[in-house]
């Protein structure tokens, strides 16, 4: 489906249109907003409306990180929405075309991202809107905003995962650290590239992003920096419990091992007595001694009682 919205900053009226009267609104003074949700009818449409064939043919890439080339018929720039659930990443890209008075949004199916700037921009329109580039600062919030929602969730997951590091934690827990360590590394990557990218459209001047939109611009690579630095650090604090899950196991391990040597150090002795009365040498005198078996359990009796009492004085056990 694709949607035209044409904003009238004189006037401050809305009004929805048909595709096919973008250009005469573009040519009364309208700013248009045409959103695609079909990558292929925006690739057909877009280059009847100025945009170059080069731009267009990026929407065919699968773009998994926000990116901005600068052309001479308009601005093309990738915002990469993430959405995190059930410990999987999910990187949705929305291609915007910033041309003359047009702006093009292209995805693939429903966007939330579109969805929550479609459901704003009228009330800031209405209020503070001053040129086409408000639209852009409304995506540069909103992208901001679904990746805030994002690391609050896998800052729910890594705590969720130190918890059961602590408790008792089965193999599983591993594959789980393991796919969530991804998850922030794509995230972290999503978010630096996103930082980039309205960096270039709030630094690089352009006759098509409005020079009174660029400052709000560069206010928003502010928390996409702290956004960055947090799910770098939520990382290091994964990896610390992973260290700390570690140590664990090989301290509970050691405890093991410390046990079964103190086992062996107590029986290597007896089995020692034990093969050497197996014999049955008929020259062995204890053979013949009436007291030779209760003889044979008091010093071994006296041989572990020995052993223990150096053992502990020694503080091995």
């Amino acid at each position: 489906m694709t949607t035209v919205t044409a904003f009238d900053f004189d006037r401050k009226t809305i009004e929805t249109l048909a595709p096919g009267d973008v250009k005469q609104a573009i040519a009364r003074g309208r700013y248009c907003w045409i959103d695609f949700d079909d990558c292929a009818a925006a690739i057909a449409a877009l280059p009847a409306l100025g945009i170059d064939v080069a731009d267009v043919g990026r929407i065919e890439r699968d773009q998994q990180q926000c990116q901005a080339w600068h052309g001479r018929a308009c601005v093309h720039c990738v915002l990469v929405d993430a959405k995190y659930a059930d410990g999987d990443l999910r990187l949705d890209p929305v291609h915007v075309f910033i041309a003359e008075n047009l702006v093009a949004t292209v995805h693939a199916g429903p966007s939330p991202l579109v969805e929550r700037v479609r459901g704003t921009c009228r009330h800031d329109f209405l209020t503070t809107a001053e040129s086409g580039g408000f639209l852009l600062f409304e995506f540069a919030d909103h992208l901001i905003t679904s990746y805030r929602e994002t690391m609050a969730t896998l800052t729910a997951d890594v705590d969720g995962i130190q918890r059961r590091l602590l408790e008792n934690a089965d193999d599983e827990i591993l594959t789980d650290v393991s796919q969530l360590t991804r998850a922030l590394l794509s995230y972290r990557g999503a978010v630096v590239a996103a930082r980039e990218t309205i960096d270039e459209l709030a630094t690089r001047r352009s006759p098509f992003v409005p020079a009174s939109t660029q400052p709000f611009l560069d206010r928003q690579t502010l928390p996409l920096d702290r956004l960055a630095h947090d799910a770098a650090t939520e990382r290091t604090v994964l990896s610390e419990s992973v260290n700390l899950y570690m140590g664990i196991v090989s301290h509970r391990t050691n405890r093991l091992v410390n046990r079964l040597t103190i086992v062996s150090i107590i029986f290597l002795p007896l089995n020692f007595l034990a093969a050497v009365y197996g014999m049955n040498f008929e020259t062995m005198p204890e053979l013949s001694w009436r007291f030779g078996y209760l003889g044979f359990w008091l010093f071994s009796l006296l041989l572990v009682g020995t052993l223990l009492v150096t053992l502990r004085r020694k503080r091995w056990i």
